[in-house]
């Protein structure tokens, strides 16, 4: 019973830890309860907005119910003045961030009003508390130091308190956060940030005011997005206003979506049928337990215990058994999130403060007391009951009575239907580590530099763009090197909707594809093999007609052969000239290792600059032998420019495989308990059959009945309702493989293989367990058992 409870209650505390690390925690912040994140959507758009600063300012001015609205949005940063330049991550935020937050920082203060009136005025900037901690050594003196951040001189002003990671939930964690007034000062845009009412960038959030609700602001910021759409029609027209809860981290389009509450409810779901099957567990064992003690139930009634003694007694063994099974239940739980910790994917920034949000929680503590009170009351209730309400004089004559053999259907159903959808997973994350990516797995190590933030022109960003591959091919044991961005499955993923000439769309049509900016030999780098034409090389050069690699999908889509694409035209939907077809591609996987075929095409990097690379290094050697020349042909060509996401394929292709293995290893674990559980409850109620049918295993003995006969006696009735259950877990799964084939990778819900095994690997369970209890009947000695009856 401490086993089961443990099982159970460790999958639901784990969960719940998991849960409130990222979704419910709230964060260090004044208030966090009053909190609001605030987004917008449109009819036009199919994802939700941000804002612009000229609307934030308007929203500000007018009665919302609403006070201190603040604003935030990443950014990458170069960070000088050690022993080599960094990229870092930043946020820019509004002057009124940190107060309107209720954040207190450690060291320092927060922006003064005075410091963000001016744009361009007044360079300071904020640190976030693992990168002081890490970079400066928590350095006490770190207020007033001058950080080098793109260029400028920037003046630290304050530490953030540990665990502020920002506002925005699954995204970069910022290593700095500086005043909105030094945007245009540190990264310079086409696009003025400041005045642009159409550019919308600005992550909102706020504050109720006192006796405000949600629903009563939303309605009031709704009024104000109406007068605003008025008064700008252009950029303003149709905007709705929404309000969701910001107490905690939050993503607004995960909750808009409704990925979060499918997520939360998946993830309940598995960990509630986990509970339910070691709760079946702990009745059924209760009621063996009950059997095997009925005769000393019926002596103290007979001796004068009242029923109530009889209950209160058998509740509080059960209660100190779940307390016990609680407490292990919560080691186990604390172990699987050190284990979960092992899927973080690779990127180039944190997403998670690991250290922080998956540290011990105190209140798993009575979280965990109440599960485990509640299900020792609720299931031990029922056979307290029945032991003290049982015909003593019977019990005393013929033994105890009952049957757990539903109890035992219900959990062996529950536990395949856990156990074929672990299967199902670990099917996928098999296919996603072997799965054909359109390229090559080995051989490649990557690294990204972002010229953007060295203030970069377009001139001389293409000189270093076809330098730097020079100069690596140069270096031993390099046998191709090219460039590229984003590159396929990468995390940055980019795309536009193409209009092939001559071609028709049909009403509703998706015509989106998948977009790379490539370089020369980026083919031949990546090990991707072409079915037709010719790759991109130095012929494509900035003002020479636009050209284009596609995949087959989207040849095969729109000219039905990879050879009638060639030299075919299209246009996409940045307006520009048309774009010229000199390729075909094989396919390959862009999004996820599990998508289907999906049109993508290639462009060259050379006539559509981009200062956010990734470099392509060949090579048999491995990335860390490779990183000191790498690091030097990039410091000759600019010693301040900063290397990152040095990583090899495997590492890169991490990003997405983690995704399957986290998924495969979280309900593979619960699958596994839930077979381990199932194993208890078939090894109990047998127990249970074999203590309650002694005296007639023994009288039947006595009669010369034979062990073979002894065992189909006691295992006919259990195994016929654990093969019911089988086949109504089976039947559940099947029911649900439409769902679970959305998300998998290379297999499909009802996959025939996983079914089959699972079904044999629990015949081969259900012997096992049902192999103590058969040994113990068919060894009773006729003669002490009807002694002792």
């Amino acid at each position: 019973m401490v086993l089961s409870l443990a099982l159970g209650i460790g999958a639901n505390t784990a969960i719940y830890s998991l849960v409130n690390a990222y979704l419910l925690r709230p964060m260090p912040v004044d208030r966090p309860d009053r909190l609001v994140a605030v987004y917008l959507t449109s009819p036009h758009w199919s994802d939700i907005g941000a804002f612009s600063y000229p609307d934030l300012l308007d929203y500000r001015k007018q009665e919302t119910g609403l006070s201190d609205l603040m604003g935030s949005t990443g950014i990458p940063l170069s960070i000088t003045g050690g022993e080599k330049p960094e990229l870092i991550w930043g946020e820019i935020v509004t002057g009124n961030y940190f107060s309107g937050l209720g954040v207190h920082p450690v060291a320092g203060r927060v922006f003064l009003p005075e410091e963000v009136r001016e744009p361009g005025k007044n360079p300071v900037c904020v640190l976030n508390y693992n990168f002081w901690r890490q970079k400066f050594q928590s350095d006490p003196g770190i207020v007033g130091r001058i950080l080098h951040i793109n260029g400028q001189a920037f003046t630290v002003v304050g530490v953030a308190p540990r665990g502020f990671i920002g506002t925005t939930l699954f995204n970069f964690i910022p290593d700095v956060w500086v005043p909105v007034t030094m945007q245009q000062s540190i990264a310079p845009a086409d696009d003025n940030y400041m005045q642009g009412r159409g550019v919308r960038w600005i992550n909102l959030r706020a504050r109720l005011k006192p006796g405000m609700t949600r629903t009563q602001a939303q309605a009031a910021m709704n009024v104000i997005a109406r007068q605003l759409a008025r008064e700008y029609p252009q950029s303003d027209a149709d905007l709705q206003v929404h309000l969701i809860a910001g107490g905690a981290r939050t993503q607004p389009w995960l909750v808009a979506s409704g990925i979060v509450s499918a997520s939360m409810a998946l993830l309940v779901g598995v960990v509630l049928l986990v509970l339910l099957i070691a709760c079946a567990n702990v009745a059924n064992l209760l009621l063996s337990r009950s059997a095997g003690r009925a005769k000393e139930i019926a002596i103290r009634v007979a001796v004068g215990a009242s029923r109530a003694r009889l209950i209160r007694q058998l509740l509080t063994e059960g209660v100190v058994l779940s307390l016990l099974g609680g407490a292990l239940g919560i080691v186990l739980a604390l172990a699987f999130g050190d284990f979960l910790k092992g899927f973080y994917p690779s990127l180039d920034f944190q997403t998670a403060d690991l250290d922080y949000e998956m540290a011990v929680d105190f209140r798993i503590f009575p979280f965990t007391f109440l599960v485990s009170l509640v299900a020792a009351v609720i299931f031990g209730l029922a056979p307290a009951l029945r032991a003290s309400k049982a015909d003593q004089a019977t019990v005393l004559k013929r033994g105890p009575v009952g049957r757990g053999n539903f109890l035992v259907m219900a959990q062996v159903a529950l536990s395949c239907l856990l156990l074929i959808g672990g299967g199902l997973f670990l099917r996928s994350m098999r296919f996603a580590q072997s799965s054909d990516p359109g390229f090559n797995r080995t051989g490649i190590t990557m690294f990204s530099v972002n010229l953007d933030l060295q203030g970069y022109d377009r001139n001389r960003g293409q000189q270093f763009e076809r330098n730097l591959p020079e100069r690596l091919r140069a270096l031993p044991g390099v046998t191709e090197a090219s460039v590229a961005f984003p590159l396929p499955l990468d995390a940055y993923q980019s795309g536009s909707e193409i209009l092939p000439e001559g071609y028709v769309p049909r009403a509703n049509e998706n015509r989106i594809a998948g977009r790379s900016l490539v370089g020369p030999h980026y083919f031949e780098t990546m090990g991707t093999r072409l079915i037709a034409g010719r790759a991109i090389d130095q012929r494509d050069a900035d003002g020479k007609p636009l050209v284009a690699v596609v995949n087959e999908t989207l040849a095969r889509r729109y000219w039905r052969t990879p050879e009638q694409a060639l030299n075919r035209t299209f246009t996409t939907s940045e307006k520009g000239p048309p774009i010229e077809v000199i390729g075909v591609a094989r396919n390959g996987k862009y999004l996820t290792l599990g998508e289907g075929a999906t049109p993508y095409y290639f462009i060259p990097l050379a006539q559509n600059y981009q200062g956010r690379i990734t470099v392509l290094v060949r090579s048999p050697e491995s990335s860390s032998a490779l990183l000191a020349g790498i690091r030097q042909q990039v410091r000759d060509l600019d010693p301040a420019l900063p290397v990152f996401g040095v990583r090899d394929m495997p590492q890169f292709l991490n990003r997405t495989v983690s995704t399957y293995q986290g998924a495969a290893s979280l309900l593979g674990t619960f699958a596994l308990v839930a077979l381990l559980l199932a194993v208890i409850g078939i090894y109990g109620v047998l127990h249970y059959t074999v203590a309650r049918r002694t005296r007639e295993i023994g009288i039947r003995m006595a009669l010369g009945a034979q062990p073979f006969h002894v065992a189909r006696l006691v295992l006919q009735r259990s195994l016929f309702y654990v093969g019911l259950g089988v086949c109504l877990g089976a039947g559940m799964a099947l029911a649900s493989a439409g769902f679970t084939g959305t998300l998998l990778a290379g297999v499909s819900g009802s996959d025939p293989l996983t079914f089959c095994a699972v079904l044999f690997l629990f015949g081969c369970v259900a012997l096992i367990a049902s192999a103590v209890p058969v040994r113990r009947a068919i060894r009773v000695d006729p003669i002490q058992a009807l002694h002792w009856e």
